[in-house]
């Protein structure tokens, strides 16, 4: 990807970042130092976006903790001792072929290595960007320093229990390019008055949303013509009114014409250093219900710090002893403005040795769009700290004792949520919909948390328990204070301790940086399984030259135990965990002058300082390493072709029904290529699979004992009383056990599909966890039964485009009077589905009912004209008397323009040309010619108003001819028609003149067909409008149908819709809209736009980028964790948090979910939503007043309305209805035969003859079980 985009790979994320930031993107050089669970995130997220070098580095071997959170470690890797990085070099290298992923020679964590200046230029030569994950603060702001005097972009994040951070610094003066994803706003303008500072006025109704002292640029402004080009400063007054900083006292008097375009500007961002962040941190604050939280949470981070370097360990796991500890040095190092939190800080220092993927997928996806911002200038940097606590997930109690078995996979999660609580989430069951995006990474997020396993006896309980505080000697109550003494240096200055021990001596390091151009690039392209073409048992790796060698793998075999030694790992890990040390190649020797350290060569660092260790993820059980009995016992990974495998994973909906938990997803697409660079469990060989069977098995090579339920079926009305009944939702989401806690898992991509998905939840009481992205925005929303309101309550509406963003285009703008280039598009798009969708839709259903025979044609059609009662007589089948009475003058007309030749398709084309871009603008012009004025006496070309111009066709045009083939081609596929094939994009001019020879355009004739001009009627679907609604018109396009029928009456004729597909790019459709579009636009004098936003608009393309779809999925899932822990609906709504992330700017807010509302009714109850009455109806026989009556004797209300989807069924007060009361209620609601009850709206009296009747709970009338055939 260096000099073209693959758009078919990268089109989603290309709509977010843009054109020169994917070429950035495809030259960028990254180092990431860690790869647990946020590094390996992180990694996942950069390979997606297109880094043409990633390069990881973590020599920390494998353990089975490691599979909470790290995706792509195995249990073979753990008995091989691969590294975490070695693990994950060739799964990262899968994701994206444009990406070279590298595993580095040397480690800037080792402690085998001596840390110098030549072990820094080999690991950052040529980086534009260093990732540092799960590091110790001080060694950090050593690598930070070294990045800032290289010009190296320093991102810094840990995730350690429950607590995560991210830090970035991009050096003293970063420039950002466009500071957010928004495009710039542009408004057309009412009024400018002739002032000192002058007030702008807004036309129509719609707020500018112009931030205050923003700059706007002017064009198309008629009378003050001297604003035109200019770039103005405004104050904003109002929402519809803005003062301008410009004086336009002796400028012309503006005339009633305008657009205004905001200025986007460019930002320079400046950076403070890690060492001097510490004590005065630049936090961005998270949680808008606790904005203090973000202080408290660095004070606990910098705590767990200290504690690190003095005791050189973490805090242990549940220690009372420790616990203490943390929180007296806590007390000494909180900023002097805040109160010490001791229960976070308890929570904090028992969790710190826990891993949360949820966590690491937040942090994963926040820290991998900073690293794209750092290469691509492209948005707003963090500034500079980010802080989330998931301190809602850890037990109320500390637990006393647990029976953990030593060495589970789950160890990291249940030192944060606890024994008990882990014992719900495996037995607890799901229900995914979707499986796009954010239905991969919520699988994978499901697999690691062990929810649905159901493998609690198997891998939690054993007699081997373990108590947390039989790892101290002594007892807490004989903690002395004297404990309490670590350097005074420590407390008094911690930025001035991290300068000591990270800076001490060690002059200037310079990195060398090569010429981009040098480096050696690896573009494999799609088409083959393997995503780098290298050999077994073969690493490609990074070194101290620009290009990079081959390392041939010795992997260590199970039953042979390394070597001991008495070096530590970096993460204070026994030798034993190191990895094979042949396989690191000795230190090359720098080349002259490529470094320049002011200190000697053989220089040493402060012992201390190199003795600190990154932040260690070692359970609660310590120096704990997988032995081989151990690994024994542990479910093994697999590997199955999956085009075998997807039918044996579509399971039975029933299945869902039985008694072990598990996870059911269902998603009715198949996987497509542009799907493959954000939705990360999806490979090019998957390409044409169905979505949920192939995810079903990616997430059980995460997490085996995963039992998964794939289904293809879409979840909507049509299949509510098959597939997805009540029964199997209940099921699906809870199981049998009704201690069980329901779970939907929302994952879909459009508001219709949500609002369906979440009206389904409140009448069945399921919580349900929605989740949506945008480009870099995100949401979240919980959905509890009984306790929040629901997403459809929110007024979310299903209108406008992609994923209902903006409203609908008026009609005459549509039609007639474009103000924007989007109107242009829509339109393009409103052709297509008349042309080539909705008219050939309706044909085929008349060429079908007679075989799309010419002679069963021609008996029908002359049966029209005749009318006589035999020919009537004559169609046996109903279908076809229906449709040749319902024969309309437009029909007909559409079958009699259907084209026999490639010839004929050409001149149609040329003829739509001739219509759509001369008739239409002359017919305009005649109607409204260039002086008319409104009512009002304003001219009537004003904007938004533009005035037409007719195109004069040119066969030398491109894009005239272009329009032309593409509607031939479109035409001919219609009619089964051959056509000849292009070799090239640009259409044949030579064909076209060819074909149109001896054609002559019709000439435009004047009609006095009216002009909608009211903006208040909205578009509507194009119907397919009668031609003539005489009889004789009919006739006369019958008798030409006829004669053409005649010619042509041994050949079946053919007219098959098209539906357009954005993807299709063989069969030109988006050709065609790019064509018509622009040829629109430019009839009306607006800008052309190009082919790829043409396809976003008129594909309803939503921007995607995976870093927003990682972090969203980590926070709706630290979510379900909360709502799985707590323990009361009460502490549940107080710690629940709905999200919204703007990962541009960057911006997280957290508020808390909003509850559901209450309605009272006339006899004074309250009820919500979430509130359904029911009834039993007696017999089949029941009368519809006895209903009434038994409804009025259980609820105490009268009803006055009944009605069942949209139809009443009885009124009161209208005579109508009085009869309906002595009738079965069962013959007025007409259930279905199966049906079990009937879902009614009541609404009831009022009490007061003023007062309006008042509408009900959902009412739900069971119905009598019908007696037995036997």
């Amino acid at each position: 990807m260096c000099d073209e985009i693959d758009d078919s790979f990268y089109s989603r994320q290309r709509y977010v970042v843009g054109d020169q930031a994917m070429l950035s993107l495809s030259t960028a050089r990254v180092y990431i130092c860690g790869l647990g669970g946020v590094g390996v995130e992180i990694a996942k997220n950069l390979a997606l976006a297109g880094i043409k070098d990633l390069i990881i580095d973590d020599p920390s071997t494998c353990t089975i903790e490691d599979c909470a959170s790290q995706f792509f470690v195995r249990p073979e890797h753990i008995s091989q001792r691969l590294s975490r990085a070695e693990a994950s070099l060739n799964a990262l290298a899968a994701l994206n072929p444009y990406v070279n992923v590298t595993l580095s020679s040397y480690s800037l964590t080792c402690q085998k290595h001596r840390l110098d200046s030549q072990l820094i230029e080999a690991c950052l030569r040529d980086v534009d960007c260093l990732i540092l994950t799960d590091c110790h603060i001080f060694y950090a702001a050593f690598l930070n320093k070294v990045c800032r005097e290289n010009s190296i972009r320093f991102i810094y994040t840990n995730t350690m229990g429950v607590l995560g951070n991210i830090f970035c610094d991009f050096g003293t003066s970063f420039t950002v390019l466009s500071p957010d994803e928004e495009p710039p706003l542009e408004f057309f303008i009412e009024s400018i008055e002739n002032a000192e500072r002058p007030k702008l006025v807004i036309k129509g109704q719609i707020s500018h949303k112009l931030p205050d002292f923003c700059s706007i640029v002017f064009r198309e402004v008629r009378g003050m013509t001297e604003l035109n080009g200019r770039t103005v400063k405004v104050k904003v007054i109002s929402p519809l009114v803005i003062e301008l900083d410009i004086d336009t006292r002796n400028f012309g008097k503006f005339t009633g014409s305008g657009i205004a375009t905001e200025v986007k500007p460019t930002l320079v961002v400046s950076h403070i250093p890690l060492a001097k962040q510490i004590e005065k941190p630049s936090l961005s604050s998270t949680d808008l219900v606790d904005p203090a939280s973000s202080s408290h949470a660095h004070v606990a981070f910098i705590t767990l710090m200290i504690f690190m370097y003095e005791k050189h360990r973490l805090p242990r796991t549940w220690c009372k002893k420790d616990i203490l500890l943390f929180t007296k040095l806590a007390e000494r190092f909180c900023f002097s403005d805040l109160k010490v939190d001791t229960q976070l800080l308890e929570k904090i220092a028992s969790t710190c040795r826990g891993q949360l993927a949820p966590l690491c997928s937040f942090f994963g996806g926040v820290a991998a769009q900073e690293a794209i911002k750092a290469v691509t200038h492209q948005f707003t940097p963090l500034n500079q700290w980010m802080y989330l606590v998931a301190d809602a997930v850890v037990p109320e109690t500390l637990p006393q004792a647990h029976t953990l078995r030593r060495s589970s996979r789950y160890d990291p999660i249940v030192a944060c949520i606890g024994p008990e609580n882990m014992e719900k989430l495996v037995k607890a069951r799901a229900f995914v919909v979707g499986c796009g995006a954010i239905g991969c990474e919520l699988l994978k997020i499901v697999a690691l948390l062990g929810l649905s396993t159901g493998v609690v006896n198997s891998q939690i309980n054993n007699s081997d328990s373990f108590n947390p505080d039989e790892e101290t000697s002594e007892a807490t109550a004989s903690f002395a204070s004297s404990d309490l003494e670590p350097p005074p240096l420590v407390i008094r200055s911690l930025r001035q301790l991290a300068e000591e021990l990270s800076f001490r001596d060690v002059g200037v390091i310079r990195v060398h940086r090569a010429e981009v151009s040098a480096l050696r690039r690896h573009e494999p392209g799609f088409g083959d399984t393997s995503a780098l073409d290298r050999p077994v048992g073969e690493l490609r790796t990074a070194t101290s030259d620009s290009d990079s060698q081959i390392v041939r793998l010795r992997p260590v075999p199970a039953a042979q135990p390394r070597e001991a030694t008495n070096t530590t790992g970096p993460r204070g890990e026994p030798a034993a965990d190191l990895g094979d040390t042949s396989l690191v190649n000795p230190l090359p020797l720098l080349s002259n002058g490529s470094v320049t350290n002011s200190a000697s060569s053989d220089h040493r660092f402060d012992e201390r300082s190199l003795r600190l260790p990154m932040i260690t993820r070692i359970s609660s059980h310590s120096d704990y390493d997988a032995d081989l009995e151990s690994l024994a016992q542990q479910p093994r990974s697999y590997s199955v072709q999956i085009a075998d495998s997807c039918a044996g994973l579509i399971s039975n909906a029933n299945a869902s029904n039985s008694g072990e938990p598990c996870v059911t997803v269902t998603d009715m697409d198949y996987i497509e290529k542009s799907n493959l660079n954000r939705q990360f469990l999806f490979r090019p060989e998957h390409v044409g699979l169905a979505k949920s069977t192939v995810a079903a098995q990616s997430v059980r090579q995460i997490n085996p004992a995963l039992k998964v339920n794939a289904l293809v079926s879409k979840l909507g009305p049509e299949t509510e009383q098959t597939v997805f009944t009540d029964a199997f939702l209940q099921a699906a989401a809870s199981g049998d056990d009704k201690a069980n806690l329901p779970i939907v898992l929302a994952a879909l991509d459009n508001i219709e599909a949500r609002n369906y998905l979440d009206a389904r939840c409140v009448a069945n009481r399921l919580a349900m966890f929605e989740s949506g992205t945008q480009g870099t925005k995100g949401h979240t929303q919980v959905v509890f039964p009984g306790l929040t309101e629901s997403y459809s309550s929110q007024g979310n509406s299903s209108s406008g485009g992609a994923d209902g963003d903006g409203d609908a285009i008026p009609y005459c703008t549509l039609k007639s009077f474009p103000a924007k280039p989007v109107d242009c598009i829509e339109w393009a798009r409103e052709k297509f589905f008349t042309q080539f969708t909705l008219k050939p839709r309706v044909l085929e259903q008349l060429l079908k009912a007679f075989s799309c025979s010419p002679s069963q044609l021609l008996t029908a059609f002359k049966s029209v004209i005749v009318e006589g009662s035999e020919e009537e007589a004559a169609f046996e089948n109903p279908n076809q008397r229906n449709l040749i009475h319902q024969l309309t003058g437009s029909q007909v007309a559409f079958f009699n323009s259907r084209p026999r030749t490639w010839q004929d398709c050409i001149r149609v084309g040329r003829e739509k040309f001739e219509k759509y871009f001369k008739h239409k603008a002359l017919h305009l012009l005649y109607k409204f010619p260039p002086d008319a004025t409104v009512e009002d006496g304003k001219p009537f070309w004003q904007l938004p108003r533009r005035s037409p111009t007719p195109i004069q066709f040119d066969a030398s045009n491109q894009l005239h001819t272009r329009f032309v083939w593409t509607f031939a081609r479109l035409l001919a596929y219609q009619s089964d028609i051959e056509f000849p094939a292009l070799e090239s994009n640009t259409p044949p001019s030579s064909l076209i003149a060819e074909a149109l020879a001896d054609f002559t355009p019709a000439p435009f004739t004047p009609s006095q067909k009216e002009v909608v001009t009211d903006t208040s009627v909205k578009a509507k679907p194009a119907p397919v409008e009668p031609l003539s609604d005489s009889k004789a018109e009919l006739q006369t396009l019958l008798k030409v149908a006829i004669e053409r029928l005649q010619s042509r009456a041994d050949r079946l004729i053919t007219c098959r819709p098209i539906e357009f597909d954005k993807d299709n790019e063989a069969d030109g459709h988006v050709d065609f809209m790019d064509a018509a579009a622009n040829l629109r636009a430019q009839m009306y004098g607006l800008p052309i736009t190009s082919r790829y936003e043409v396809k976003r608009i008129a594909g309803r393309i939503i921007p995607a980028i995976a870093t927003t779809t990682a972090a969203v999925a980590g926070l709706i899932s630290l979510e379900l964790l909360k709502y799985v822990c707590c323990r009361s609906s009460e502490s549940l709504l107080a710690l629940s948090r709905n999200h919204f992330v703007n990962l541009s700017l960057p911006s997280t807010m957290s508020v808390l979910p909003a509850p559901c509302r209450s309605t009272k009714l006339p006899n004074g109850m309250l009820y919500t939503i979430w509130d359904r009455w029911e009834l039993q109806l007696p017999s089949l026989q029941t009368s519809l007043k006895d209903t009434i009556d038994a409804i009025k004797a259980k609820y105490g209300l009268e009803a006055s309305l009944i009605s069942r989807k949209s139809r009443p069924i009885y009124m009161s007060g209208f005579p109508k209805f009085a009869p309906c009361l002595k009738k079965p209620v069962l013959s007025l609601i007409e259930p279905e035969p199966g049906d079990a009850y009937v879902d009614l709206v009541i609404a009831y009296e009022a009490g007061s003859e003023d007062a309006l009747d008042v509408e009900g709970p959902p009412f739900r009338l069971i119905l009598p079980i019908p007696p037995s055939s036997d």
